[in-house]
């Protein structure tokens, strides 16, 4: 009858970025540890709070399956002497696999006859098994780091102190040095530390409840949310949508209560990123908006235990909140001493890169690369102007008390501060803007100007890198670079921008007063680390990979030209006669020599096949060129593609390789014409049929 395994690894306060990513490990490697015991098992789910692990599975056989193991030892020659008596290779692998010599066969395989053992493996019942494997996955349990403690040999997140192991009430007898399993659990830290006796899942699940220990991780951000909603609701407001910090609040308790505190309201003068900042960042509080969008003098915050005195907890936390915003006003007040624009000089004191200056000469390229960028991109040339500004400025917030002390609000207080000194508001959103997206799925600039800043800042850093031989490898990007030249793709793609990457490219290259050789290997590098970066982007998006790398290996400068190519390949792939039409090209690219150049003589067409195959070559070239520029892809395939049947016919009555060298020589350029074509579009020869 199937059984139910509930394991706990009860721990001190495991952080709570472990937890995610613990759990789906757990589910993973018992999944895997009960195939590989041969034990047949339902769901395995795996949950848990700071201070546990558990891994649930349903449905386990009562034991292992008895089963037959198959061992090969010598080739049949190794295994007999010139008499026809056992030789030592053969006794020697009859004990190792336990059998008599007598038992063991001579089987045909692969690679000849060989000597087979066949043993009988008898199935043990599943709490023997659990009892091995146990161990073993609680100690491969994967964490960011690691710790030992005392004179333990074991590593583990935290340490570990209790383990409780039982499979259908019965307890599965295992240690972990030392530590021995039980049935016994543990509640809440503090409300309810003493042990309970455990009989099965569900009343593990009902005594951890009522001793104040939420374990189910969805049940316990349900609790979470239902309470903030509601504190805030009591208030008048709502708390600002917040999925992660939800999320990681609910992993840092184990019974969450929900608790509601105030500032002073001469905080709210301060820019509102900065005070939900404070309280998110610093103290994992929950920031709250008036109906009309205000900030609210109040948070929430989720304390892991349910005081006598909930009063006591809220006044600590309101103080603690205070001294940290205190501090925000001072580096505020002492930031509005001076306008953003006077702090640029003093970019010249912080080091952007060794090799390639301070950020005040980044600052300076990229001012003339977003100029550049604007004209490029728009008609409206308030654009550059912008662009211009915001360059100026983007990065004088790095210099600000603020920032300094809050790191990950850059360009956000320099947006907000230059609004404050009174600049332009496309040039306060570009400031903004310019490190969008920061992500993956990350949004991109919005403004003309924060577009341009934001691709000039990027491929400035890009360029620059790369001329100095820092370019990402393997798994190394410590400058981000893979992520930045996503984001330039990505605002391309967003803007529609039918533009040079090449341009933008070796504008970067030559501020950063690149020449000769040196400025062409490190355009064709970054080039070709475009190339890839867009390939894969292509892929995530569907397209195949031959396709793909057929449409970039032809050129990809206008990459939203090089999709629409991708797109329209893609199509003309689901044609009936797609296969014989890239057959009959490979035919036609295969047999052009390396490096070949001749012109076609039309008098020296002699046969009608290939007179009738110049003639309609002729027929579609100028057309298909007119279809090609006005970006009519599979347009132009749909035409070139009708040349098919007459290269099929040219084939069969042809000779190519004429022994009158003329004659060869002409019709080879007569294959060169129509590989042109073809491989305007793509080199179809990397296309897989």
């Amino acid at each position: 009858m199937p059984k139910e395994l509930l394991l706990e690894i009860g721990t001190e306060e495991i952080p709570a970025g472990f937890l995610p990513p613990a759990f789906r490990a757990m589910e993973e490697l018992a999944a895997k540890a009960l195939n590989e015991a041969r034990l047949e098992h339902g769901k395995v789910t795996a949950m848990g709070n700071p201070r546990r692990l558990v891994l649930h599975v349903e449905g386990i056989a009562d034991r292992q399956p008895d089963t037959v193991r198959v061992a090969y030892g010598p080739p049949k020659k190794a295994a007999y002497d010139a008499d026809g008596n056992p030789t030592k290779a053969m006794a020697g692998f009859a004990k190792s696999q336990g059998v008599e010599v007598s038992d063991l066969t001579v089987e045909d395989t692969d690679k000849g006859e060989y000597l087979c053992a066949r043993v009988e493996v008898k199935g043990v019942d599943a709490k023997e098994a659990l009892a091995a494997l146990l161990p073993r996955l609680i100690l491969s349990i994967p964490f960011t780091k690691s710790m030992r403690w005392m004179d333990k040999e074991v590593r583990f997140a935290r340490p570990i102190h209790w383990l409780l192991a039982i499979l259908d009430g019965e307890v599965v007898p295992f240690d972990i040095d030392g530590l021995k399993s039980g049935n016994l659990s543990r509640g809440h830290r503090f409300m309810s530390p003493g042990a309970f006796l455990v009989k099965n899942y569900t009343s593990y699940i009902n005594h951890t409840r009522e001793n104040f220990t939420i374990v189910d991780p969805q049940a316990r951000l349900d609790m979470v949310r239902s309470q903030v909603e509601a504190a805030a609701s009591n208030l008048g407001a709502k708390a600002i949508p917040d999925e992660g910090l939800l999320t990681e609040i609910s992993n840092l308790v184990e019974y969450p209560a929900a608790v509601v505190g105030s500032f002073d309201r001469e905080f709210l003068a301060l820019p509102r990123e900065v005070l939900v900042n404070s309280m998110r960042e610093h103290q994992r509080y929950f920031a709250l908006t008036t109906s009309d969008g205000g900030l609210k003098p109040n948070f929430i915050t989720i304390s892991n235990t349910k005081a006598e005195d909930m009063e006591v907890v809220r006044a600590g936390n309101e103080r603690v909140l205070r001294a940290r915003l205190s501090d925000a006003k001072f580096f505020f007040e002492e930031d509005m001493k001076r306008p953003l624009a006077d702090r640029v000089d003093d970019l010249k004191k912080v080091l952007f890169q060794e090799k390639l200056g301070s950020t005040y000469d980044k600052v300076q390229r990229v001012i003339a690369l977003a100029a550049y960028t604007a004209d490029t991109l728009y008609s409206d040339k308030t654009v550059r102007g912008d662009a211009e500004r915001a360059a100026l400025l983007c990065k004088a917030d790095l210099v600000t008390s603020m920032v300094y002390e809050f790191a990950n609000l850059q360009g956000i207080v320099g947006a907000d501060y230059a609004r404050r000194n009174g600049e332009r508001e496309e040039v306060a959103k570009a400031i903004v803007e310019h490190y969008m997206p920061r992500f993956s799925g990350d949004d991109v600039p919005a403004s003309p100007a924060g577009t341009a800043v934001s691709i000039a800042d990027k491929m400035d850093t890009i360029v620059g890198i790369f001329s100095i031989g820092k370019s990402p490898t393997g798994s190394e990007d410590p400058y981000a670079l893979r992520r930045q030249s996503l984001g330039i793709i990505a605002m391309i793609y967003k803007g529609g921008f039918r533009t040079s990457l090449k341009g933008f490219i070796s504008k970067a290259a030559e501020l950063l007063k690149l020449s000769g050789a040196d400025k062409a290997k490190v355009e064709s590098d970054v080039l070709e680390f475009f190339r890839q970066r867009v390939a894969n982007q292509l892929g995530t998006e569907g397209f195949v990979y031959d396709t793909v790398d057929a449409v970039l290996a032809r050129g990809f400068d206008d990459i939203i030209g090089a999709k629409e190519r991708v797109a329209a390949l893609s199509e003309f792939r689901k044609a009936e006669g797609f296969a014989p039409f890239i057959t009959a090209f490979k035919r036609v690219a295969n047999i052009i020599p390396e490096g070949f150049s001749a012109n076609l003589d039309e008098a020296l067409l002699k046969e009608p096949s290939e007179k009738e195959l110049y003639r309609h070559f002729m027929d579609i070239k100028d057309e298909v060129g007119t279809l090609m520029s006005g970006g009519r892809y599979l347009d132009a395939l749909n035409r070139v593609s009708e040349v098919r049947p007459y290269v099929d016919s040219f084939f069969d009555a042809v000779m190519v390789m004429d022994k009158d060298e003329a004659v060869k020589q002409n019709r080879l350029a007569l294959m060169a014409l129509l590989a042109g074509v073809f491989m305007g579009f793509a080199d179809l020869r990397k296309v897989v049929v």
